[in-house]
């Protein structure tokens, strides 16, 4: 499926510079980019790939004509080894999630309480629900996940605003 290769030794630049030469060189470009992030950070691809991306990424995944057309903010996150995202949920979105490279885990819930971390498998698509509670984690080696938003209203979708943080290991809110 791929040829990106990330080291845990590595410093965040370079798996920052390993990740946009594998997209390059996949023909996605990059709408921008965030490696300000405590835990990483991430790249949003142009929206007008969405079909490239779906079928590079999660071709088994079954998304309507209809679907492809709305905005579906295809982007890859970035963990840092041994680093958390927030415990989290959205209220304007639905996500998947496909470990691409490196090694990452994830905990979720239906309720506010954190689920058992469980160790993300390469290839395989995480598909979390609007308001499921949510954590990516880094484990020993940097992360790289392609994601999906889908958005529950497609007039008003989600944006990074749309981040409810029950817990966060940085005091963000």
């Amino acid at each position: 499926m791929n040829d990106l290769i990330i080291e845990a030794q590595l410093s965040k630049t370079e798996v920052f510079e390993r990740v946009e030469n594998f997209l390059s060189k996949k023909g996605f470009k990059v709408s921008s980019k965030d490696e300000s992030r405590p835990w990483g950070g991430f790249f949003v691809l142009e929206e007008s790939q969405i079909k490239n991306f779906k079928s590079e990424f999660f071709d088994e995944v079954a998304l309507s004509d209809g679907q492809l057309n709305q905005k579906l903010s295809p982007k890859f996150l970035l963990v840092a080894p041994g680093a958390r995202l927030s415990w989290q949920y959205h209220f304007r979105r639905a996500e998947l999630w496909k470990l691409i490279a490196g090694e990452t885990a994830i905990s979720r819930s239906q309720s506010d309480e954190q689920g058992p971390v469980e160790k993300m498998i390469k290839g395989k698509v995480v598909s979390l629900k609007k308001g499921e509670r949510h954590r990516l984690i880094g484990t020993n080696n940097w992360g790289v996940v392609a994601e999906i938003w889908m958005h529950s209203n497609p007039e008003n979708p989600s944006d990074e605003d749309d981040i409810v943080r029950l817990q966060d290991d940085y005091s963000r809110k």
